[in-house]
C-alpha cells in the first residue's frame, strides 16, 4: 500500500516507499506503520527508526 506521509528512507533518502500498517487505527485516526524502501530494501518503524532485518508484522526478510 502506497501511502502520502512525507517520509524518507532513513539509509537513503528515498521517498519511494512501501508502507504497511502495523496496528489498529486509534480514536484519533493515528495507526503505527512500517516502511520499506523500494530502492534500498531497507525496512524500519515509521515513527521510531528502527530497522528490521526480518519483521513478522510485515512478513519482511532482508534476504
Amino acid at each position: 500500500m502506497k501511502i502520502e506521509c512525507g517520509c524518507h528512507c532513513i539509509k537513503c533518502k528515498s521517498t519511494d516507499l512501501e508502507s504497511n500498517r502495523i496496528g489498529e487505527i486509534e480514536k484519533d485516526g493515528y495507526y503505527d506503520m512500517h516502511h520499506t524502501c523500494k530502492k534500498c530494501n531497507t525496512h524500519f518503524d515509521h515513527l521510531d527508526g528502527e530497522v528490521f532485518l526480518t519483521c513478522e508484522k510485515c512478513s519482511y526478510s532482508s534476504s
